[in-house]
């Protein structure tokens, strides 16, 4: 019986690419962390399971961070999106759609 190899998934692929393009650019980011924390640095480093974020390319310590801790990684020169959204129940186009109730089971 041969053993079935599985074809690697295209979203670890393009997470690699996106933390090499991150690594070899050198430019500052903005990662947030599951927990609610950001932190701010440049990618040094990258692997299957974790990346490190330095202050600066040069720094002698940086963080390792789990990537399963990562929320987001934005560049640091983005503009904050909080502040061009608008609420949803003020937004001209806004439609409440009608949900009927289901029944209880009993």
């Amino acid at each position: 019986m041969k053993k079935e190899k599985k074809p690697p998934r295209p979203g670890r692929k393009l997470q690699h690419l996106q933390y090499a393009a991150l690594s070899a650019s050198r430019n500052a980011v903005i990662v947030h962390l599951s927990n609610g924390t950001n932190l701010t640095g440049v990618v040094l480093a990258s692997d299957d399971y974790m990346i490190l974020l330095g202050q600066t390319a040069e720094d002698p310590t940086p963080t390792l961070i789990y990537k399963r801790a990562i929320t987001v990684v934005t560049p640091a020169h983005a503009p904050d999106i909080t502040t061009a959204l608008l609420d949803a129940e003020t937004s001209p186009d806004f439609v409440r759609l009608y949900t009927p109730r289901t029944r209880k089971r009993r």
